[in-house]
């Protein structure tokens, strides 16, 4: 099998870039809007925001994820806020959205970090017997991976097929998986955090407290932009047997998956 080249992938995101942007402008609205309707529009582009970030980071755009990250701070506040939403308060939302516009040419394949870490490798390292040891480690994987985000649900389908893993399905969201589980069962789940209508923390505890057809041991893995302490410590105390946290490369995704199945065997 040929190697994964996420270029395709990267492609794809930069082409849909644009319209992204003019989605988020139409999501504020009004800014003379009522606040029960201004709040509303904010909850929805602090959301989008924050997948944005995570996208940006997966597709190797880190300049783009760290302006996606201060919008999604700088609407939480607003949210956090008692205070009326106001046009001034607005303004920086305003700005904020006028810097990533401002880098939207950036937004190209042959600017993104991970196109460049595939065309460039580095080498690898392991000797024949471990090489042989993963490649049957992973062909024995079954892999759900729950993720909201088109483009880093293709990259990663494509990173584990190039793996060699033997089974993967996809899902958009937790309410998804949990209908995809009913006719598969995954060794191994990989899911992002923040969904709807039901997020990766929600998908994590129904899994440990047996509330889905999976063993309640299943490993499950958490990939996120979330680079909160307090956060993925709330994630570990759930049951998580690893936290990947974006942007992410194959030999990362690998060394968790090969971790967690190792983990798993030794405690059964």
């Amino acid at each position: 099998m040929p190697n994964a080249n996420p270029r395709r992938v990267v492609e794809q995101f930069c082409t849909r870039f644009p319209d992204q942007l003019v989605s988020l402008t139409r999501i504020i609205g009004d800014d003379k809007a009522s606040q029960f309707q201004l709040k509303r529009n904010l909850k929805k582009l602090h959301e989008e925001s924050h997948r944005l970030k995570g996208a940006s980071y997966c597709m190797g755009f880190p300049r783009i994820g760290a302006e996606f990250f201060k919008l999604e701070q700088d609407t939480q506040r607003l949210l956090d806020s008692k205070e009326d939403v106001t046009p001034k308060l607005m303004e920086r939302i305003y700005l904020d959205l006028s810097r990533i516009a401002k880098l939207r040419r950036s937004v190209d394949p042959e600017h993104s970090k991970l196109v460049q870490s595939f065309e460039n490798p580095a080498r690898q390292t392991l000797g024949d017997a471990d090489a042989a040891a993963l490649k049957q480690l992973l062909k024995a994987q079954h892999i759900l991976f729950v993720e909201d985000d088109i483009s880093v649900r293709n990259l990663v389908r494509e990173l584990l097929s190039d793996m060699g893993v033997g089974e993967i399905r996809m899902a958009n969201s937790g309410q998804e998986a949990l209908e995809v589980m009913r006719s598969f069962t995954p060794t191994i789940v990989i899911s992002d955090w923040h969904m709807k209508p039901v997020d990766g923390l929600s998908l994590l505890r129904q899994v440990r407290s047996g509330a889905t057809p999976l063993k309640v041991q299943t490993p499950v893995i958490f990939l996120t932009s979330e680079n909160n302490a307090e956060k993925i410590h709330t994630v570990i105390r759930n049951g998580v047997d690893h936290v990947l946290v974006k942007p992410f490369n194959r030999s990362v995704v690998t060394r968790a998956i090969s971790r967690v199945v190792q983990q798993n065997q030794r405690s059964h």
